[in-house]
């Protein structure tokens, strides 16, 4: 009975996980054959349809790995120069690399035994109906080494038997050579006295000539002329002479030896004996790849030269200053005359000020929380142990107790904390820039009051460097990259709004710009009253844009490891604070083919992070996921998202994503109950939160808030009433310490990541 498959070779378990520890990359395609890329290590599999057992795909993974890692290019070309079958040295090479692949790893001889069961039971070799035991020797020790010692029920001889134990003691390629050769003798003569009649294809003889620049120095070496019992052999001069002055024509050599085919591949004698059950196998392997799936392509992830993509503080300082300082000295350039300009300057200073020092107190009181939690978390993980040194005040029980020595408590180290935040500077931020703004002022004053490394970087394509138009007009990459590395916007820059490598005066001054900017912006758009932000503007370059978020996250594979190394970070955490999705996907650098770009529908795509030799699903719109998801297993980095909306509404679609139920069409949709619960806690708390662990988000945490909930709150206490009680001031002072602190989310959310 035809045995049912069911498991898809996507489903990979633990195999995945394993070849991830070796020096190659796997890599399925629309193709009909494996192949090997020795300069690159890329193994490439054919894509099997879809209904292989997890036993027969495993099998089939482990062993086209096993030959990439341990079959040489060269081992064909010494058998074709010895006359030796391809089919015979298959056999031999397979039972020697299946054994190598399972004593590397121990878990797989199930699968090899599960999947090879399966095959054979379903006529993979041809054997179906038909005496095992009346092939020749050749195919019985392909059948006996692929079913397992175990379940195997081939008949030897006992002089067949020191054939089997040749295979057993397989070790290495030229092992392979040598038992290869006795085999093609001795079944060309059992061949030969049984009369045994093999059905004889041209392809059975052929052989493709390897390409020495495909070669290693090593194969290069191992490919030179053999003697007659597979080892090197030496060129005489005579013999190298005589080589020279051979002038015999190729129509000379073809009358002479009709069967001979040259450099075309085909072997000098058609009577030699084949292995029928590998060229069965051979045939029935591309009966399995699926030819009417989806090609898979595989993009890299690039490194980056940092200096040519940020913007960094100082250039934005510098920008700004020139910028104030031509607004305010040549007003025929803007709308306001000199005076103007200079007096809302003054004023929009004297606003930063005061809201520097609201945010001053109520950043100081967290600090010292902030303190105070670390002292109790460290002594909750404190451990006490003896010093070796007696205690004089215990010498007294020493007879009715055994510890009389002094003891320590010993303090765990503490972890160092790392900080990079990212800033979604598009269009569609201007309504809540401000507030966002606000929140970051408050975040980079608290980590440097704890001496938190940190970055603060917005994301944009509207930037364009002076000059930057002019020494690319001919729309050359800012970026040197290699055949199949990710694209990024070649207008994509990343701003420095702020660092803790900054001095306090820059620190101060860059600030201001990005408070200035925000009211611009915001007040540009909301008029509302009469006040100093409608008197400035700003540098063009700094002003919004579309959405490169997956630019960004790419361009953040180069700079977390980075700031990493630089700081001796211990806990990394990356948070980004946006209000839509990415406005690009995945697009992979192909010199050779005009407009290469974005993926094709009719492609899946998958994202290589060779520091991790993992692979991730970046088809449609899984580009975000993956980069996330690379950007965590490489850097081991927490990323956590504040998705900012500006209505008071909720947007459920959002919600579905991450805290739907899968349906068969594949769409992720609410139950009627999760969907209540969900409005519920957003009309009480004004926020959605969704966790990697518990929801279908590739964030570790993902916070969805109203802009409103970010506005900072410092508000005064309210007025008690004449005959205030001690019980009315503390709830009054209660209520307004909770509002300041409780209106600074993304600061409270980074104590609760540190402390």
């Amino acid at each position: 009975m035809k045995t049912k498959y069911t498991i898809n070779q996507e489903s990979k378990s633990y195999l995945a996980n394993l070849l991830a520890t070796e020096n190659l990359e796997v890599q399925y395609k629309k193709t009909a054959t494996a192949s090997f890329d020795v300069k690159n290590r890329v193994l490439t599999i054919p894509i099997w349809k879809k209904d292989l057992s997890e036993p027969v795909t495993d099998l089939f993974v482990a062993h086209e790995v096993g030959h990439a890692l341990y079959t040489p290019m060269s081992l064909l070309t010494k058998a074709h120069k010895l006359k030796i079958n391809h089919s015979i040295v298959n056999v031999v090479e397979d039972a020697r690399i299946e054994k190598l692949i399972k004593r590397r790893y121990n878990g797989l001889r199930q699968s090899f035994i599960r999947g090879y069961k399966e095959l054979i039971a379903d006529n993979f070799f041809g054997t179906q109906g038909k005496d095992i035991n009346e092939y020749l020797l050749i195919d019985r020790l392909n059948i006996h080494f692929k079913s397992s010692h175990v379940s195997s029920n081939v008949k030897f001889t006992d002089e067949e038997m020191k054939y089997v134990e040749m295979i057993e003691k397989l070790e290495t390629p030229e092992d392979v050579i040598k038992v290869s050769k006795i085999l093609q003798e001795y079944c060309n003569q059992e061949k030969e006295e049984t009369g045994r009649d093999q059905e004889i294809d041209f392809d059975d003889h052929s052989f493709e000539e390897v390409n020495p620049d495909e070669m290693t120095d090593e194969e290069k070496e191992n490919a030179q002329p053999l003697n007659t019992d597979g080892s090197m052999k030496e060129e005489t001069d005579e013999e190298n002479e005589e080589g020279k002055t051979s002038d015999k024509n190729d129509t000379e050599q073809k009358d002479e030896n009709p069967t001979s085919t040259g450099v075309s591949g085909k072997s000098d004698d058609l009577d030699q004996a084949i292995s029928e059950t590998d060229r069965s196998w051979e045939s029935q392997k591309q009966n399995l790849t699926d030819s009417d799936c989806k090609d898979n392509e595989y993009a890299y992830l690039h490194k980056f030269d940092n200096a040519d993509i940020i913007v960094d503080y100082k250039r934005v300082i510098k920008d700004f200053k020139k910028y104030y300082s031509a607004q305010s000295h040549d007003p025929n350039r803007f709308y306001h005359t000199s005076d103007e300009v200079k007096s809302a300057i003054t004023a929009s200073r004297t606003e930063y000020n005061k809201f520097k020092k609201r945010s001053l107190k109520t950043v100081m009181y967290l600090v010292k929380e902030f303190e105070q939690k670390k002292s109790a978390a460290l002594y909750a993980r404190a451990s006490s142990d003896k010093t070796g040194v007696l205690d004089p005040l215990k010498l007294h029980s020493y007879k009715y107790a055994d510890d009389v020595f002094k003891r320590l408590t010993i303090l765990p180290d503490g972890k160092n904390h790392g900080l990079m935040l990212l800033v979604d500077w598009s269009g569609s931020m201007h309504d809540k820039i401000l507030e966002t703004t606000e929140q970051l002022v408050q975040l980079t004053m608290f980590c440097r009051k704890i001496n938190v490394p940190y970055e603060v970087y917005g994301f944009t394509n509207a930037y364009q460097r002076q000059g930057y138009r002019d020494r690319y007009a001919d729309n050359s990459d800012r970026v040197n990259y290699k055949l199949g590395d990710t694209k990024i916007d070649e207008d994509y820059n990343l701003i420095q709004w702020s660092s803790s490598t900054m001095n306090n005066r820059d620190f101060d001054t860059n600030l201001y710009n990005l408070y200035a900017l925000a009211n611009t912006i915001t007040n540009r758009n909301y008029r509302s009253e009469y006040n100093c932000w409608e008197y400035l503007s700003y540098p063009h370059q700094y002003g919004m844009s579309s959405t490169p978020l997956n630019d960004a996250l790419i361009h953040f594979h180069t700079l977390v490891p980075e700031f990493q190394n630089k700081y001796s970070i211990d806990k990394m955490n990356t948070i980004l604070l946006t209000d839509g999705h990415s406005d690009r996907g995945c697009e992979r650098t192909d010199p050779t083919v005009k407009g290469s770009g974005f993926f094709r529908r009719s492609e899946n795509v998958f994202i290589v992070n060779k520091k991790t030799r993992r692979q991730y699903d970046a088809s449609g719109r899984k580009f975000t996921d993956a980069l996330i998801n690379s950007l965590r297993d490489q850097t081991g980095t927490k990323v956590v998202n504040f998705y900012i909306q500006s209505r008071r509404g909720l947007d459920m679609w959002q919600h579905q994503e991450t805290h739907g139920i899968l349906g068969r069409d594949g769409y992720r949709r609410l139950s009627p109950q999760t969907e209540a619960l969900i409005k519920k806690q957003w009309k009480k708390d004004k926020v959605i939160v969704a966790q990697r662990d518990k929801h279908n988000t590739s964030y570790d945490e993902q916070y969805t808030i109203n802009s409103n909930s970010m506005k900072i709150s410092d508000e005064a206490m309210a007025t008690p009433s004449e005959n205030a009680k001690t019980g009315e001031l503390k709830r009054l002072f209660s209520k307004s310490r909770n509002s300041s602190l409780q209106s600074r989310i993304v600061l409270n959310r980074f104590i609760k990541l540190v402390a």
